[in-house]
């Protein structure tokens, strides 16, 4: 796929998946937290390279790292809700869409609205959601 961001040359989908295969073939059965939160960096550099291009610069990448692991956190607590759904079911569903309008706007603060859309895609950017089947929530 080639990109006008000016990055060089993307990732194809095809390659992408290659890498994303390899890189969770090479992982133990019981990875230990920091193979797992090297891998989390890995696969976002793989994104990465796949939506923005592969010489997208390295300050941007630490950026966007950041923000991911903030998110993480977040996402645990969503997870924790998740596992009590029967009581949260309905704070689940709008936390949910929250994190993911809160992912786009913390990659907002890195990325410029072309880029966002390079990497989220044109809707997701403007109305940011996450699949959320209500009847499996409850």
């Amino acid at each position: 796929m080639n990109n006008d961001l000016g990055y060089g040359p993307c990732l194809s989908a095809d390659e992408y998946e290659k890498k994303i295969i390899a890189l969770h073939s090479d992982l133990p059965p019981s990875p230990s937290r920091e193979q797992e939160r090297q891998t989390r960096r890995l696969e976002l550099e793989l994104a990465i390279d796949s939506r923005l291009g592969v010489d997208f610069p390295g300050s941007k990448r630490d950026a966007l790292w950041k923000i991911q692991q903030k998110v993480e956190k977040k996402r645990g607590r969503l997870l924790f809700k998740y596992l009590l759904r029967k009581i949260f079911s309905k704070s689940l569903a709008r936390d949910a869409q929250s994190l993911a309008g809160y992912l786009v706007q913390e990659y907002s603060t890195v990325l410029n609205q072309k880029e966002l859309e390079s990497f989220f895609g044109q809707e997701e950017t403007r109305n940011p959601s996450l699949p959320i089947d209500m009847e499996n929530l409850k």
